[in-house]
């Protein structure tokens, strides 16, 4: 048929709101931006120690390596000041939400679940639609300010979303089971093993560390080995590493990741007994209340 989807059980970013392109660009940007300047800010302890660790090697040279360690020592106290005055995280932490809580609100509005009730006609249903975009914004204040300009001419109601709000209830199942709940068990399953991963391995890390400034701190008192101290280097680098895994919370999220993903099992095993419109809704309300949950304990942690 001429204009039908070549696969209806995808759902694309490009088809969702312009409001949800815009937080989730938003998001992405300040937690890149939060992500790199506490990355240059805990590199910049860790130099410091190297250089303070170099200047028993290289005696002469300790004018050079004071002024190194000043200008670095600046670098991280100058960008801690911009971090701790712009709030980068805060900025992430409200986009996400928004970019979530949008995401959310189209699956409800093209799967015809409450609050966009079938017994809406399709005006009304998009405009309780278009208001709940604006109290959504209305809610994180300042945070909508930084949404890109690049997609303003991108629509809030997508003729992809007209389509399959108007679509069988056969064919709005079938994409939601497939585009929505399996897509978000995958993507928290595989946020869980990255995570479980990345601390296995910063745990390895600091331990390897915190045993390499123990043996520096040994050598020290060997007649050979004196001026070899680099027990201050490996305390720094001990030091970031918690710093950063405190910033990532590799553990807390792997196992919020693993339980929603679990969660979301339980749901999808009751898609197959959708028959009505009613159980439709329903069925998609719980999906997104569950979903909802973890994203609340998600921000709920972080902040």
């Amino acid at each position: 048929m001429p204009g039908r989807d070549p696969n209806p059980l995808t759902f694309a970013d490009a088809d969702f709101p312009a409001l949800f392109l815009a937080a989730d660009h938003a998001s992405r940007q300040t937690q890149r931006r939060y992500s790199q300047m506490t990355a240059v800010i805990l590199g910049g302890l860790v130099a410091g120690a190297a250089l303070s660790g170099l200047s028993r090697l290289f005696p002469d040279a300790t004018p050079v390596i004071a002024f190194a360690t000043a200008g670095i020592t600046s670098l991280s106290f100058m960008l801690t000041t911009i971090r701790w005055a712009l709030k980068p995280e805060k900025h992430w932490y409200a986009a996400r939400a928004v970019a979530e809580s949008v995401r959310s609100l189209t699956w409800l509005y093209v799967m015809d679940a409450e609050p966009y009730v079938p017994s809406m006609t399709a005006d009304e249903a998009s405009t309780k639609f278009i208001g709940d975009l604006r109290a959504t914004i209305q809610e994180q204040g300042q945070a909508a300010l930084g949404f890109g300009s690049e997609f303003t001419e991108h629509p809030q109601i997508t003729a992809r979303m007209r389509a399959l709000r108007s679509s069988s209830l056969e064919a709005r199942r079938d994409l939601y089971l497939t585009a929505r709940l399996q897509d978000q068990r995958r993507w928290y399953g595989a946020r869980a093993r990255r995570n479980q991963s990345a601390g296995t391995r910063s745990y390895i890390l600091i331990q390897f560390s915190q045993a390499a400034a123990l043996a520096s701190s040994v050598l020290l008192v060997s007649p050979y080995m004196s001026d070899w101290d680099f027990a201050g280097l490996f305390s720094a680098i001990a030091s970031a590493l918690i710093g950063w895994m405190h910033l990532r919370q590799y553990q807390e999220l792997a196992h919020a990741y693993a339980m929603a993903a679990l969660d979301l099992g339980l749901i999808e095993e009751r898609g197959s007994m959708i028959k009505t419109e009613v159980d439709l809704a329903a069925f998609v309300l719980d999906a997104e209340s569950a979903i909802g949950r973890e994203r609340s304990l998600w921000t709920a942690r972080r902040q």
